[in-house]
């Protein structure tokens, strides 16, 4: 009862019965007092043990929009032409707010109109980025596929090189007067087996290579363990005309924006130094913050790429009113003649990425059944070479590497056709669409 009376000090009095009625049962049997002993010392001892930690789930494999939504939202550069936009607006906005009136400064309410030119500039700026983000992520997407693509031939061609060595090992041993195959062939053949996995650990670096490009254009860093899934490269059949892909190109591409507006704000410079009387006058380039995409410079060594024509305007224009007006025109007709080079450049794009894409498209409808065809009759030349051994082994491994040669081709026209189909996309601003990219699913 003393015992019964100290567990009551510590329970409630509801709890009390029971535990009392729990311990007489328990003291009934000294063999089940000591059963009970060591059960509390189990569970004790198992409680103190911390579960095993939870192996970390693996980085979910991407599909091309997973892959294009995450650029958008952390591509860097996106980032830096969204703060050039919001520079230009804020400079819009600062020139806005000068207290004073358009007719008592007429070079202010250029400035300001020139101010709202830069924030289209900007804006085309933004656009063009976000195109050249979506291409470069579409690219190395496929990349990925692609070398997946070889890798796997280069595994297969191994795995069947290896059967034929088997069953030339077999040949050999069977001692046959009437088998063709000698250990010469057996050499070859490992030879041959090492050649192809030389061939397929190129192709492995390649997967890595193509992958660390695609998280650059995604913007995500190496821990990020990002990867596409198991899939293949679309072939999407589509009939292009050339001059559809030219207009709709000129109509919507960036940099056309901004060199037709450039030519707009020089155009606003001339009357700008009309309306100013003093011997020095600051430019637009000295007050609005005005920035085009960097004009690359041309190449002639192998190819021809030509390079683009750059905007040249000073911060100030000295001399009297008539000297820097003739100035800021002859500077107005080279906007005109940026304008003309930048359409010209655009044009050549176009064109060189639709012949790359029928290119691609012919490629592929020749190779569509190779792969195939090359396949079957070098399964039949192993199954002879196996079974009767009258067939030698170097026209079993030669019908094997062309059928992996077929393949090989084939899958690189199919690649090449899609990353043609992707140029098309991105020198037409996204003004035509190649249906690359598989629409989401409609929400039920």
């Amino acid at each position: 009862m003393g015992k019964t009376v100290l567990i009551g000090r510590l329970v409630r009095p509801g709890m009390q019965r029971a535990l009392t009625i729990a311990f007489l049962t328990l003291g009934a049997s000294a063999s089940l007092a000591a059963a009970g002993h060591e059960v509390v010392r189990i569970v004790d001892r198992v409680s103190l043990q911390a579960p095993p930690p939870a192996a970390p789930a693996p980085p979910p494999r991407l599909t091309l929009p997973d892959c294009l939504r995450i650029a958008a939202e952390q591509q860097p550069a996106l980032a830096g032409h969204r703060a050039s936009l919001a520079a230009a607006e804020a400079q819009q906005a600062g020139l806005e707010q000068i207290p004073v009136p358009n007719f008592l400064s007429r070079e202010l309410c250029i400035r300001r109109k020139q101010a709202g030119m830069g924030v289209t500039i900007a804006s085309a700026g933004l656009d063009q980025a976000q195109q050249e983000t979506i291409y470069a992520v579409t690219r190395t997407y496929f990349s990925v596929l692609f070398a997946r693509k070889q890798e796997a031939v280069a595994r297969e061609a191994i795995a069947k090189l290896r059967v034929s060595r088997q069953n030339a090992e077999r040949l050999l041993k069977a001692g046959n007067p009437e088998f063709v195959v000698t250990r010469s062939d057996v050499d070859k053949l490992d030879v041959y087996i090492a050649l192809a996995e030389t061939k397929q650990v190129e192709a492995t670096q390649g997967v890595q290579r193509a992958v660390a490009a695609l998280r650059e254009a995604m913007g995500v860093g190496l821990d990020s363990g990002l990867e596409p899934i198991e899939d293949t490269i679309p072939f999407v059949k589509r009939d292009i005309d050339r001059n559809e892909m030219v207009a709709l190109a000129l109509a919507r591409r960036g940099e056309m924006v901004q060199a037709g507006t450039v030519a707009g704000v020089v155009d606003l410079e001339v009357q700008a130094q009309c309306a100013n009387h003093h011997l020095t006058v600051r430019t637009f380039a000295a007050v609005v913050d005005i920035h085009a995409k960097q004009i690359p410079q041309g190449v002639s060594n192998g190819e021809y790429r030509p390079g683009a024509l750059g905007l040249e305007m000073p911060t100030t224009l000295a001399g009297p009113r008539s000297a820097r007006v003739e100035r800021a025109r002859d500077l107005q007709d080279r906007a005109n003649a940026v304008v003309d080079k930048t359409r010209n450049l655009i044009t050549l794009e176009v064109e060189d990425a639709f012949l790359k894409w029928r290119e691609a498209a012919r490629k592929v409808a020749l190779l569509e059944r190779t792969p195939d065809v090359a396949s079957k009759l070098a399964d039949n030349l192993q199954t002879r070479f196996a079974e009767k051994g009258n067939v030698p082994a170097e026209d079993v491994v030669r019908s094997y590497l062309v059928a992996s040669q077929a393949q090989a081709q084939y899958n690189e026209a199919v690649y090449q056709h899609a990353l043609a189909l992707a140029a098309l996309e991105r020198v037409t601003a996204g003004g035509f669409n190649a249906g690359l990219v598989p629409l989401a699913p409609p929400r039920p």
